[in-house]
């Protein structure tokens, strides 16, 4: 792990209260948090997220995941909540994927690839291969989309439907805002202090951006069915800011 700089997988893992983080990635944290008390509970929500969408693809036979940006597989991530499938991670940073690898360990089922999700082909011939050749899978998107622009959020879920096999589902969470107040400004700077860039959108445009999946569930993660952890209009400020969840599925 890199000393010197604050990783966003390791800020991660610490508001959700893991070990796997340094204390540069601390004290990156403690910068986010100053403007912006809720990330944890926006961690938290994001991670329950994907533990009830990891319950439901085992109840539903699932047996093939492909999660895009990972960041680090701990705290109850996929193949801890679905040990009988088989699970390909992802993540652009070559440093989170050498951790994640340590931690994964010799797991022949579970791999972690080095790859943007903004560049999907790489990823996806990766998948057909640990998958081997079955294209029916199911995409965990969940704290991903926010970071990625309009253009390629587009492009990228339509290599995503072209290439899923009827039957394929995916969950994608999305953080949502109104008119930015002041706070709701300071709280993006310090994400760009942190090396991070969110980008909130609007229920209409994110319902654009998703096609042509067919969405099943479109809803504030804090009114999910199966997620107990709610954010309350006090833990947001005035930022007008939420997170939304989103089922979606291939069809035949």
């Amino acid at each position: 792990m890199d000393p010197i700089k604050p990783n966003i997988s390791r800020i991660y893992d610490y508001v959700l209260g893991g070990q796997h983080n340094l204390e540069v990635d601390r004290s990156a944290a403690q910068h986010i948090l100053k403007v912006f008390p809720a990330y944890p509970l926006w961690a938290r929500l994001n991670r329950e997220f994907l533990q009830v969408m990891a319950r439901q693809w085992a109840a539903e036979g699932q047996t093939h995941v492909l999660d895009l940006g990972s960041g680090m597989p701990t705290q109850g991530h996929f193949h801890s909540v679905m040990p009988n499938a088989r699970i390909l991670y992802s993540d652009n940073d070559p440093v989170t994927v050498e951790y994640a690898r340590t931690l994964i360990g010799d797991n022949p089922a579970v791999a972690y690839l080095e790859a943007d999700v903004r560049q999907p082909e790489a990823l996806l011939r990766a998948a057909e291969q640990h998958f081997h050749g079955a294209r029916k899978v199911a995409i965990g998107f969940i704290g991903v989309a926010y970071f990625v622009d309009d253009a390629s959020l587009a492009r990228v879920m339509r290599t995503l439907h072209d290439w899923a096999a009827p039957g394929s589902v995916m969950a994608l969470s999305q953080t949502v805002s109104g008119e930015m107040t002041e706070t709701g400004r300071q709280q993006m700077e310090s994400f760009k202090r942190g090396g991070v860039e969110l980008l909130p959108r609007s229920e209409a445009a994110l319902r654009r951006l998703v096609e042509p999946w067919e969405i099943r569930e479109f809803a504030p993660l804090e009114r999910w069915p199966g997620i107990e952890t709610r954010v309350q209009a006090s833990d947001r400020g005035d930022a007008k800011a939420g997170m939304l969840g989103v089922r979606l599925v291939r069809p035949g």
